[in-house]
């Protein structure tokens, strides 16, 4: 592994910075350099040994006040926050390894979303350890100190700028993992499955997830219900698209010929609210905020409707009067959570055109859930009873659909996927269609979250809408549990 230096994250508030250094000397000469009492000692032969040979750097996490661990921190763990049930942030912190007598000392250190090589991290004091700053574990919590994560564990580093958020390292395609604290609309524990892995180069997959139960089917029902209802005042009519403004600011007449199903959106109801929070806690965003998320947009596919491959994000030069750009500062739609909210017997899938199909070396699981693709004669007769001539742009999607990466609907489930980075750049890689229904009727929803206050939705400056996040919402934080 390449240890590479991290920076050293900017302090918001007083708060502490990371001071971390790579040095090409062997590892023991960092871990001798201490006088560590005998477990302590014993772990960093251990270390030394697994490393002797590579001549790996190792990163020292230290502060200024460094000192050896003193015997009565080994025996038990600091003091921890428990979220009460039912609380906004039950899940999403860390609680001790069973049976652990003595603190861990060092981790295998991702960055935010898990991309790029990662470091060996050393923590000899329970001060080093929160020295550098807020770090998750693999299921997306909060670590509160080095009782609560193994020797060797992953961890990932939080977001260090504001209007950057935690993004869910992918792992590896196919890696299924709860989210803590996060239940769907029945009960039942939603899963995180990924489906791709992106890395640093920049024509890399874009960072997609299944999730596995997110919605009841009286939740699906409500929204089907409410997108055609009288008393929904944006009920369905013929989709838009390619518009920052709503439709009552005259968005309503932005359509496309490359869009060719109905919408609707649910501003209102106590449902649609329910399933905006649970989509925020999804993501691990450290509160709610309204103004952070579109109305859940409400779609309708017939026979042979589509919608030709897109981003969700705007352009970053798509207005004078907002920073669209959330590299400095601007907000953008930061991830969309897809609804199904129902099946659909053919087509009808969230194709990726710039991601290769999955194959069964990746996930043969996978690959068989996804379903296969029609038979060639039997594809023909689908995109004739749809009405879709042989060159429509339809008709090309369908390639798409079925020679690369697609996902098919399932009542109930979600996919999640990021348009930004964890950096805050637009993931160009993130380009998506809606394919042609070709049985059936396609029911499902978009929930857009952004980084920031959205379009026209800023209080403040909407030339800087990462300014006006709430501290529990703007990065970086300090480590462990903070009030």
């Amino acid at each position: 592994i390449n240890m590479a230096a991290k920076k050293t994250a900017t302090a918001k508030k007083g708060r502490k910075t990371m001071d971390q250094k790579a040095t090409s000397k062997p590892p023991n000469a960092s871990l001798f350099s201490s006088s560590l009492p005998g477990i302590i000692l014993a772990v960093g032969i251990a270390f030394w040994y697994r490393y002797q040979s590579s001549g790996e750097n190792v990163v020292v996490i230290n502060s200024s006040s460094s000192s050896s661990t003193s015997s009565s921190e080994i025996q038990s763990s600091p003091p921890y926050y428990i979220p009460k049930p039912g609380s906004w942030d039950e899940g999403y912190y860390s609680s001790p390894i069973p049976d652990q007598n003595f603190p861990s000392t060092y981790a295998i250190l991702f960055q935010n979303g898990g991309i790029g090589e990662p470091t060996e991290a050393i923590f000899e004091t329970e001060e080093q350890f929160l020295s550098a700053g807020r770090l998750y574990n693999d299921h997306g919590q909060i670590v509160q100190n080095r009782f609560h994560f193994e020797n060797g564990t992953a961890l990932y580093s939080g977001p260090t700028k504001p209007g950057t958020h935690f993004q869910w390292p992918a792992v590896a395609v196919g890696h299924k993992r709860p989210v803590p604290g996060v239940v769907g609309g029945t009960g039942t524990q939603i899963e995180l499955e990924t489906l791709t892995v992106p890395t640093s180069d920049p024509k890399s997959d874009p960072r997609v997830f299944y999730v596995h139960n997110f919605l009841s089917a009286e939740e699906t029902d409500e929204l089907i219900r409410f997108s055609t209802a009288d008393e929904n005042e944006y009920k369905m009519r013929p989709s838009t698209g390619g518009t920052h403004k709503a439709w009552n600011q005259g968005g309503s007449e932005a359509r496309l010929t490359t869009r060719t199903s109905e919408n609707a959106f649910d501003m209102v109801t106590r449902n649609a609210a329910n399933i905006k929070r649970r989509a925020f806690r999804l993501m691990r965003m450290g509160a709610y905020k309204d103004e952070m998320a579109d109305g859940i947009q409400i779609l309708r596919y017939e026979l042979g409707q589509a919608y030709v491959a897109h981003h969700d994000f705007f352009p970053v030069g798509q207005s004078n009067d907002h920073n669209w750009d959330p590299l400095r500062g601007g907000s953008n739609r930061l991830a969309t959570v897809f609804l199904y909210l129902s099946d659909v017997e053919y087509g009808g899938q969230t194709v990726f055109p710039l991601v290769d199909k999955l194959t069964a070396e990746k996930s043969e699981e996978l690959v068989k859930r996804l379903g296969e693709a029609p038979s060639e004669e039997m594809l023909k007769k689908f995109v004739a009873d749809a009405g879709l001539k042989t060159e429509s742009w339809e008709n090309k999607l369908i390639e798409k659909c079925y020679g690369k990466f697609a996902v098919p609907p399932r009542r109930g489930d979600a996919i999640l996927f990021y348009s930004q980075k964890p950096d805050g750049e637009m993931d160009r890689q993130s380009f998506h269609g809606a394919c042609p229904v070709l049985k059936g009727t396609k029911w499902g929803a978009n929930l857009w979250i952004w980084n920031s206050c959205r379009y026209s939705l800023c209080h403040v400056d909407p030339l800087n809408p990462s300014g006006e996040l709430p501290d529990k919402l703007s990065a970086p934080y300090e480590g462990g549990y903070v009030e």
